[in-house]
């Protein structure tokens, strides 16, 4: 679930979303044209919350040229439909940011780049386990990219975009080199170590299960700090927060799986978004419900199969790939 639509209301997205599945039907009569030009004419935030889920379904399948919406008002939008390749749709499609939202930030567009030919990757809802040539351990989490860059004087990993959990290994060289990874906002040299990162934007998280972690914030490279086993915390560029206890439950998604341990339903279904494609929503109404339990991370229709069971909530799917979480009847 993306929190960059914030400033659309919840309805007003839902009712684009309905008009994008009558287009997407191929059957629109010419009254049903006239009511969703005059709909998409009487308010500004009308034009974004289009904006936004026609960005949203050429996220999903972005090789594909999305059917036709007819109209002037969308020329812009169609055309940027009709690019194929992802990198020129990301860029283009931020453009649109003047309609009231933003598609993507400069730091994300820089590390979509940056990861074009990067050394591993997964895609949305994919991860997998890796074997590096040092005998390092490397699970890398969904919708992830990664560089190795190895040399004679450093062990070096560079994490664009995503999550990984790292089991450090012996250098097989001597003397030994270093091991480090780093995120956009400074550099982690593992000390022994198993730990977790995961890039966010401004900031970057990092937990460490075993050993020891030295954090080195990229505009402050004269304040390291250590992070010791059993610790999480999160650092800017520039600062690094207090250290706090870290969750037990905080790798299950190795084990493909999202433990909810009394989980705000939104932060919940934030979470589980980040493991299918499309768009994820929550009504307002219901935000602040407790999830409790084990989701499993392969299967998300399922995950919220058994949310639906388990809490007075009704899932209803708008298209495909836009799904709301309503109160229940």
């Amino acid at each position: 679930m993306d929190h960059r639509h914030d400033a659309i209301p919840f309805a007003t997205l839902e009712q684009a979303a309905e008009w994008f599945a009558v287009f997407r039907s191929g059957k629109v009569e010419e009254d049903e044209r006239q009511r969703w030009q005059a709909w998409l004419a009487s308010d500004a935030s009308h034009r974004s919350a289009w904006a936004r889920v026609e960005a949203i379904s050429q996220g999903v399948s972005f090789a594909k040229e999305a059917p036709e919406a007819a109209g002037s008002a969308l020329h812009a939008a169609s055309q940027l439909r009709k690019r194929r390749k992802f990198i020129k749709t990301l860029v283009l499609t931020a453009v649109t940011a003047g309609l009231g939202w933003q598609v993507a930030r400069q730091e994300e567009v820089q590390a979509t780049l940056a990861g074009l030919g990067a050394s591993h990757r997964t895609g949305v809802g994919e991860s997998r386990k890796v074997v590096l040539a040092d005998g390092t351990q490397l699970w890398l989490n969904t919708d992830t990219v990664l560089d190795q860059r190895y040399d004679d004087s450093q062990r070096l990993l560079v994490l664009h975009k995503g999550e990984i959990l790292v089991e450090t290994h012996p250098d097989t060289q001597q003397p030994p080199r270093p091991f480090i990874v780093r995120s956009r906002h400074g550099a982690m040299r593992a000390l022994g170590t198993r730990f977790e990162v995961r890039q966010f934007d401004g900031h970057t998280q990092l937990g460490v299960s075993q050993g020891r972690v030295e954090i080195t914030p990229a505009d402050v490279p004269f304040a390291p700090r250590i992070i010791n086993a059993g610790q999480e915390t999160q650092f800017s560029r520039s600062q690094i927060a207090a250290a706090a206890t870290l969750p037990a439950t905080r790798q299950a998604w190795t084990q493909g799986m999202l433990i909810a341990q009394d989980l705000p339903l939104e932060q919940f279904l934030a979470e589980l978004s980040r493991y299918r494609h499309g768009y994820l929503a929550c009504d307002p109404a219901i935000a602040s419900l407790r999830v409790v339990g084990g989701f499993p991370l392969r299967d998300t229709d399922q995950a919220l199969a058994m949310l639906e069971a388990a809490l007075p909530v009704q899932v209803r799917s708008v298209l495909p790939w836009w799904v709301s979480v309503k109160p229940g009847k």
